[in-house]
Parts: C-alpha cells; structure tokens; sequence
C-alpha cells in the first residue's frame, strides 16, 4: 500500500517524496517528512524520519505504533524549535536525548508493555548539506549517479530465533548513543529510508533489486512500490519504504548573520542631538577606532538606550566587519537574565547600520575593581557565580563568549549584571571556517588558544578565573614570572579555598581545569558552605621587601658578632 506522496519547497529545498509499505495498519513503522516552514523555522530546512517501533507481540502493535509516532513527532519539534545557534547534529542529537529519556523512563514503569523502545533513521536537509541520523534498525541508501550505496551500519544482533533485535534504540537505554554523518548535497540524489528488513546484510537493498536501477522508475512513489515488489521475498514481513528524490539544492552559502543588515550604509559620526529613525542621540559613552556608543532616547518606543554606531574606518578591518554583524544576529538571539539582549527594529525603521541596546545604569567591573573599597569575598563570589551563569546561558545554546574580561561585565543596581560585547562570540555549531583563529583578548586568553585550538568550555574557564582573579586582586593578574601568583599573597583576607579554586581555573593543561563554567561555579558554591573553619582564611602574612630582609639580616649580623666579642672579654 501507498501513502500521500507529493513536493516539498522549502529553505531553497525541492524534495519530491514517495511512500510505500506493505500494511498501513496494525505496522509497527512509522514516517513523515516535515518542513521548517509549518513550525516558523524555514531555516532549518526538511526533515525526513523513517521509525519503527520493536513490540514483542501483536498485542503491543497499538501502542508500539503511538511510541514511534511519539518519537518522531517529538524529533521534529524539538529539531525545528532548537537555537539557530545550533548545529544541526546538536539540534536533532538535544531532541532525541530529551525523547529518549521520556520513553525510557514509560517503557520501565508501563506494566502493560504498551510503549516500546523505537528504531529510527532520519535525513535533515539543511543549508546545502544533508545529515543523516541513525539509531536501530532501519536503514539509509543514498542513490547517486546509479550507483546504490548504504550509509550507516545498523546496530543490531541476531536473536536465537534468527530475528533481528536492536542493540541501540531510542527508550532502550537512559544513554542515547546516536551515529551523525554528513555530506554535501547534489541534485539527482535518490535517499532511500528502510524499514523492517530482517537480512543481516547492509548491502540486501542492492541485492534485491532486480533490474538496473537506471531502468528503475523515476517516479519517487513508483521507485518505492517497485522496490517494496522487488524486496517481498526477502526477510521480514512488515516492510517500509520512503523514497526522497533532490531536485533543486540551495546555493552554497555560509551562516550569514545580520545577513539583512548588510547592505545598510555607514553614516558619518552623528552629533549630539541628531535624530536618527526616531532616536535622539545623547552624549557619547565610548568612542573607539571602528565603533562609538551613543546615549539615545528612543521617542517612538519611549524608553532610554544605548546605540552602537560603526565608523568608516570598521571597512578596512574585514575580521571586525563580520564581527559587528554576528553581535548583531547573536545579541537578538540570546535570552539569558545575565548576557545583554539587544532590541531589534523593524527593518522599515532602520536607514543606516547601527545595533541598539538597553541603557544599563552601573559601572564596569573594570571601574569596580580599581576603587575602594576592596571586593570582599560576599560581593565577589555574587558576581562570580553570576558570571558563570552568563557563560553557561551562552554555552547552553552553544555560544562561545571568546572576550571575557572586566571591562564587558556591567555591574548594576540590586547585585544584577550583563555580560556584554558579543562581537568575537564563536558558535561551534555553526562556523566551520577559520575555526581556530584566536579571538579575545590576550591576557584572558588560555594558552591552547595561542596553538591553534578552538575556543572551548575549558578556554572559557581560563578567562573567567583570570577575570575574577583580577577583581579580588584589584586589577593584578595573576601571573608570576613561572607559574600563577597566588591569590593569599595578595589577599590574605580571603579563605585559602577560594586561591584553590582559582589555581585550578587557571591550570595551563585544559585537562585540568573545571569542564565547563558551571562546574566552575558549583565547585566555589561547595567551597563557601563546607570549608572548615580553619580554612576561613589563609594564614596571616607578613610580606617584606628586599631592602627590609636585607635589614633584618644585618641586625642578626651584628647581634652575633657582638655576642663573640663578649665571650672572648670574658676570657
């Protein structure tokens, strides 16, 4: 029997699909093709899910079909409403982990059995590149050229029964190991999505055809229905079949963030109170050597904000250009109460390039740590553990800051901040070129950076500790002439956990630092609610200069020469 075949015009994409199967009823398969555009996502193009659920008896064939239906519903959302920040292999890889989770824990506790693990195989169409997913039993051919090849092993093995059971399959294990590829797509490309084929044999597709697959039917539903003919002897009784035939490929490109932006023009240096798209300019907060901030009023929207303005000489820095516009994209993206959110306009209101913030009243922790009084160990912890949540905000959509320093924290009225300056942010999922180019500023920078190593977690740890070394240092970093000055010989105030905590931070091996921030900040939350007394505070030190060791020695010089010269009197 045939489901619905029909076109798919999305994100550039255009999919002709075909269906076929040998029951529609009582099956344990399931399948669809989704796109981005029905979820308010074109961007994140198509996506193509063949699951099978495994029931062990006839009397779970209702509910084993619910699980796969649960499954790859779930896959779709999830996928489609993930963080444009997200890779596409970690948008679908989040997904599954969640739904997987959930079916383990209903598989464990259904005392009737109706829920079953699920098999699943997906293709996800995407910019110009396809990735493939694979967990189970199904399997995936793609057809290129008229030669038929198979794309990922399946994880299976042979029960005594000679049937096939699944090693790997989503609500069979609490850990979810899922096989991601990708490649680049080429139009004329025939995938091809299997299920419920019991032969051992990855290459029993190819096999089972019988006649030339240049012969074969160009119909994407007819080439299905032919094949599930041609596969009716082989093993399994309870067969599908998805065809997916690529006629047109979006053209090659790169994320362009801001990609609306980019061909807005640069205005001369505005003036206190010049108006601009409803927006009077103020005084200048930052004038630098390719952007100045302006103070503004935004008389349309009433309220107080803070416009980044670039300057003609950004043009002749193509690095700071492409930086500028990913601040732009990311900045709109990010929701975190810690990392500063930039208002987006209409783009009928916007005439020339500028990004728009937020007015935050406060300082920097710049200027903080550069006045009295000291950062006592209250305050500082406060900030430090508001830090690390900013960093993981920014991790949990798979944003690396890249330049966490104290003049990018703005300390604020009721012990909040903002992480600010997204323009050397790295997106891991995203930017594949020139992904080892360092960014940041040097002296937050981890010395892994220096080699041509990614921005990381790790990396991310390292500036943060210099960061908050520096703020209970009062601006000293941390580095000796050989290795890392010890916070207690600064502060000797402060508990000796806290320069523990720091040290490990500041580890040169990645190894041996915290993993991420939040390890960072749950390490110093432990700290502060469990050292001992006696560990309160380093041992109180006297530090003395050279010239007053030199004194010192001098004293006992003399007192000893002048003890020998009373010994030989009394003599």
């Amino acid at each position: 029997m045939t489901r619905m075949a029909g076109e798919i015009n999305d994100g550039g994409w255009r999919i002709a699909t075909g269906f076929a199967a040998t029951s529609l009823h009582n099956s344990h398969n399931f399948y669809a093709v989704y796109a981005g555009d029905a979820f308010g996502h074109p961007e994140r193009g198509v996506i193509a899910i063949m699951a099978r659920a495994h029931a062990e008896s006839p009397e779970q064939a209702t509910g084993a079909r619910y699980a796969a239906q649960i499954v790859v519903h779930s896959l779709a959302e999830g996928y489609f409403g993930a963080r444009r920040t997200l890779s596409t292999r970690r948008a679908a890889s989040l997904s599954l982990t969640a739904v997987n989770r959930w079916l383990f824990d209903q598989v464990r506790t259904d005392a009737a059995g109706h829920l079953t693990p699920v098999s699943l195989t997906a293709v996800l169409f995407h910019n110009d590149r396809i990735g493939l997913v694979q967990i189970g039993t199904c399997q995936g051919y793609r057809c290129r050229n008229g030669i038929l090849s198979p794309l990922m092993r399946e994880h299976t093995h042979v029960k005594p029964e000679g049937r096939k059971a699944p090693t790997r399959a989503i609500g069979l294990d609490l850990d979810l190991a899922i096989d991601f590829i990708e490649e680049t797509a080429e139009p004329a490309d025939r995938y091809i999505l299997v299920s419920g084929m019991e032969s051992q044999n990855p290459d029993s597709l190819c096999t089972g055809l019988t006649e030339p697959l240049s012969t074969a039917p160009s119909d994407p539903t007819a080439f299905a229905q032919a094949l599930l003919v041609a596969l009716n002897n082989a093993p399994g009784d309870d067969k599908a079949i998805m065809v997916l035939d690529i006629i047109a490929v979006p053209p090659g490109r790169a994320a362009t963030p801001a990609a609306d932006l980019a061909d807005l023009p640069l205005r001369p240096a505005p003036r206190e109170g010049d108006v601009w798209d409803g927006f009077i300019l103020g005084k200048t907060l930052y004038h630098g050597r390719y952007t100045m901030l302006k103070a503004a009023y935004d008389s349309i929207e009433k309220r107080e904000v803070v416009l980044k303005i670039p300057l003609p000489a950004m043009l002749q820095d193509e690095i700071f250009t492409a930086g500028f516009m990913r601040e732009a994209w990311i900045g709109t993206i990010v929701r975190g109460a810690t990392v500063a959110r930039y208002l987006e306009l209409p783009p009928e209101r916007r005439s020339s390039l500028y990004l728009v913030m937020p007015l935050y009243n406060g300082e920097t922790l710049e200027n903080r740590l550069h006045r009295g009084p000291a950062v006592s160990l209250p305050e500082g912890i406060g900030i430090a553990l508001k830090l690390c949540e900013a960093v993981q905000d920014l991790a949990a959509i798979q944003i690396v800051h890249r330049d966490i320093k104290p003049e990018n924290i703005m300390l604020l009225a009721d012990n909040e901040l903002r992480l600010l300056d997204l323009g050397l942010a790295y997106l891991p999922g995203i930017d594949t070129m020139d992904r080892a180019r360092p960014g940041g500023t040097i002296r937050y920078m981890a010395p892994e950076l220096l080699q041509g190593v990614a921005a990381n977690a790790r990396t991310e740890v390292y500036a943060l500790a210099v960061t908050i070394y520096r703020m209970f240092a009062g601006g000293a970093y941390p580095f000796g002439q050989r290795e890392v000055t010890p916070l207690a010989r600064l502060r000797p105030d402060l508990p000796r956990w806290l320069g523990h905590c720091l040290a490990r931070a500041l580890a040169a091996q990645p190894a041996e630092r915290f993993k991420d921030s939040g390890e960072f900040a749950r390490a110093l939350q432990i700290a502060l609610t469990t050292a001992p007394e006696d560990d309160a505070k380093s041992p109180k030190q006297f530090p003395l200069s050279r010239l007053q060791i030199w004194q010192v020695l001098t004293v006992i010089f003399a007192l000893g020469f002048l003890i020998m010269l009373l010994l030989r009197g009394l003599k």
